[in-house]
C-alpha cells in the first residue's frame, strides 16, 4: 500500500474510533473546540500561590463555597503532615506518620501509577484527541490513557474501579466539563495519604488563548477528608507527542542487586 493510502486509512480509522464519519468529520476530530493536541504542564506558580488569571478565575467560580484550593501543582510536594488545609480524617493522619517514601522505589510499587487525580497535576505532558462521541487523553506519566464518553450522561453502576475510572463529559459553552467516578484508591498527597474508591472528581478544561489550556479539578471523598478540594493547572500548547513512559520495575534497585550475587 502506498504511503498516501496508508495515511488515508489511518485517518479513516481515527474517524471511526472517535465516532466521526467522513472527511468533514476528520477536520472536526482534529479541530473541534480547539483542545486537541500536545500540552506541556506549566512549572510556575498557580493559584493559590498567585492571583488567578481571568480564565482561571472564571473556572474557579464554579467551585463550591468553602473549597480548599491546593498549592501542590507541578513539581511542588507537601511535606509530611501538610495536607494543604483540607480536613484529612484522623486515622489517615496517624497512618501517614509511618509512611516511608522509599517504599515507592521497591519492585512491587515503583511501576504502580499514583492515581489519576495526582497524575493529572504532575510535571508530565499529555495529548488530547477530541471526537464527537469520545475524547481521549493520553498521559505520558505511566502511559495512562483516559477515555471521556461524550455520548453518555450517567455512570454505569457496575463499572469496575480502575486507575482511570469512568468519565463522562459535556460542553458548557467553550468549557469541557468531565465527571469521573470508579477510581481505584490512589495517591492524594505524596506524603502517605490516599483517597478512597468513593472519590468523585469534576474537571473543567478551557482555552485561555490559542496556546494556553487551563484545567481545574475539584474532588470530594468522604472516605478520606471532609469538604471539597481543588487544584488549578495550566498547560502550554506544543508541537510534539508524549513519549512512552515504559516504567522499569528494577529502577529502584541498586546495581549490585541487579547484577545478582558475586561469583566465587
Amino acid at each position: 500500500m502506498a504511503p498516501g493510502a496508508q495515511r488515508c486509512g489511518a485517518l479513516a480509522l481515527l474517524a471511526v474510533v472517535l465516532g466521526m464519519p467522513g472527511t468533514a468529520a476528520n477536520a472536526q476530530a482534529l479541530d473541534g473546540h480547539g483542545i486537541s493536541g500536545f500540552w506541556s504542564p506549566g512549572f510556575g506558580a498557580t493559584p493559590p500561590r498567585r492571583a488567578p488569571t481571568p480564565a482561571e478565575a472564571e473556572l474557579m467560580a464554579s467551585f463550591p463555597e468553602g473549597t480548599v484550593v491546593l498549592a501542590d501543582v507541578g513539581a511542588t510536594e507537601f511535606p509530611p503532615g501538610d495536607y494543604g488545609g483540607i480536613a484529612i480524617h484522623e486515622a489517615l493522619r496517624e497512618a501517614a506518620k509511618t509512611y516511608d517514601p522509599e517504599s515507592q522505589t521497591t519492585v512491587a510499587l515503583t511501576c504502580k501509577p499514583p492515581g489519576l487525580i495526582y497524575t493529572m497535576q504532575g510535571p508530565f505532558p499529555m495529548e488530547i484527541f477530541e471526537g464527537r462521541d469520545l475524547i481521549a487523553v493520553k498521559l505520558e506519566y505511566f502511559d495512562l490513557v483516559r477515555i471521556i464518553f461524550m455520548n453518555e450522561t450517567s455512570h454505569p453502576d457496575d463499572w469496575p474501579h480502575s486507575q482511570t475510572g469512568h468519565s463522562i463529559g459535556r460542553w458548557d459553552g467553550d468549557t469541557l466539563v468531565v465527571d469521573t467516578v470508579s477510581l481505584q484508591s490512589g495517591t492524594l498527597f505524596n506524603n502517605g495519604v490516599n483517597h478512597s474508591e468513593d472519590v468523585h472528581l469534576v474537571e473543567r478544561f478551557r482555552l485561555a488563548d490559542d496556546r494556553t489550556l487551563v484545567v481545574t479539578q475539584q474532588f470530594e471523598d468522604p472516605g478520606s477528608f471532609t469538604g471539597t478540594a481543588a487544584r488549578v493547572m495550566s498547560f502550554s500548547r506544543g508541537d510534539d507527542h508524549v513519549y512512552p513512559y515504559d516504567c522499569d520495575p528494577s529502577y529502584g534497585l541498586s546495581m549490585d542487586s541487579r547484577e545478582g550475587p558475586a561469583g566465587p
